[in-house]
């Protein structure tokens, strides 16, 4: 698409895609104090991995960016502007966004995520469309939701659903936290902005083990299931398709179950194998793989034995029902107080679980275990003094 302005509800929509203009914007934004921000990305639906396709910046004075990452060599700039903890950083439901920013190296401060706002404000649904509607009647088209953002060129269509989810952020903002602030839930927001601020990316321990039926295999089979998935993700690079495309999930727990299988044969039989790995060179690497695994787990003298269930039934005795049934009441209490949604922030069954189970009250939030403790002692429920996760986890 050509570098021509578009105008969305007045604010004027630029697209980014060159080192320069890159530059350029970096130090028009540096300017203000709050900015907008909103990731488009690809989480292994069209290409491998996880993938930053978008960049929308809206200053909250009339002009939009949209940085097009695929053509900049150094996205740094931008990212020193998102870890300046001394401009707001408004984002909608960040979760994602954080991640994918801390996978790429850009620790992002100062967050103001508006989906929390909503949250606290007890909204049932707080998607971006919902708050838009509820709080200034303006309904937004969605339907570029599941856009492929990895081909270019963009599309007009596409540049205006980006576009349209950053440049309303700032009237959000301004509007949930005043009403945030009548009710006295300002902390709460603060608390859990700097939460966000914590996230970390991390890569999934033993992935191999969350797919489908993978509990089921015995010692030498998830060890070869192991072996297996590996040549799956370098199948996945190379082709640059999602892993599941190469081999199907329940394909290649099968094939792990059934690992003296015939490989020519399996693969011409098997539904959800991605035609490129039935030529004869990758055909010859799968059986490579296979080969290398079981001589692998020859070597480490693998076991055919069945793992333990990890299931445990919770202990049920007087004194965790008495436990959980205090909690559960305290949790009533909450919800009537501050609303069925807002609680969810508060407490959770999770919470409710590890305190019957454990006979620990888990701190995880300040103005959270507060709001507990305070709830607690005006129903006349003994509670414990909390414990710090972090100190759990030391």
């Amino acid at each position: 698409m050509e570098n021509s302005p578009m105008m969305e509800e007045g604010v004027v929509i630029k697209l980014i895609d060159s080192d320069t203009q890159l530059l350029e914007a970096v130090e028009q934004l540096k300017q203000y104090k709050a900015l907008a921000l909103d990731l488009e990305f690809d989480q292994n639906r069209f290409t491998y991995g996880f993938t930053l396709c978008l960049v929308q910046i809206a200053d909250g004075n009339g002009t939009c960016y949209i940085i097009d990452p695929f053509p900049i060599s150094d996205l740094k700039p931008v990212f020193a502007l998102f870890e300046d903890a001394s401009i707001t950083k408004i984002i909608h439901h960040s979760n994602n966004d954080i991640l994918l920013l801390d996978k790429l190296g850009c620790r992002v401060r100062g967050i103001m995520d508006t989906d929390v706002a909503a949250k606290i404000l007890n909204y049932e649904r707080s998607s971006l469309a919902t708050v838009l509607k509820e709080e200034f009647n303006t309904e937004i088209d969605k339907s570029q939701q599941s856009s492929n953002w990895n081909k270019r060129p963009l599309t007009e269509e596409q540049l205006r659903y980006a576009a349209i989810d950053v440049i309303y952020l700032h009237r959000i903002m301004d509007k949930l936290v005043h009403e945030i602030e009548k009710q006295g839930r300002l902390h709460w927001l603060e608390e859990e902005n700097h939460i966000l601020e914590q996230i970390r990316y991390t890569e999934t321990e033993h992935p191999h083990l969350r797919l489908r039926n993978a509990f089921r295999l015995n010692y030498y089979q998830q060890f070869i299931l192991k072996e297996l998935y590996a040549f799956r993700e370098e199948m996945a690079k190379q082709f640059n398709k999602p892993a599941p495309y190469i081999i199907g999930n329940e394909a290649l727990v099968e094939l792990a179950n059934n690992p003296n299988t015939d490989l020519h044969e399996w693969l011409n039989h098997t539904k959800g194998i991605h035609g490129g790995l039935k030529k004869p060179r990758n055909e010859r690497l799968l059986k490579e793989a296979m080969a290398n695994a079981k001589q692998e787990a020859k070597n480490h003298n693998i076991s055919h034995d069945y793992p333990d269930s990890r299931y445990q039934r919770p202990l049920r005795t007087p004194e965790t029902e008495k436990r959980k049934e205090d909690l559960t009441l305290v949790q009533k209490r909450i919800m009537d107080e501050y609303g069925e949604f807002a609680s969810k922030l508060i407490i959770n069954q999770n919470l409710i679980n590890y305190y019957s189970q454990n006979g620990a009250l888990l701190c995880v939030k300040k103005y959270a275990t507060d709001i507990v403790l305070a709830t607690a002692a005006t129903m006349g429920i003994e509670l414990p003094t909390p414990v710090i996760k972090a100190d759990l986890e030391a």
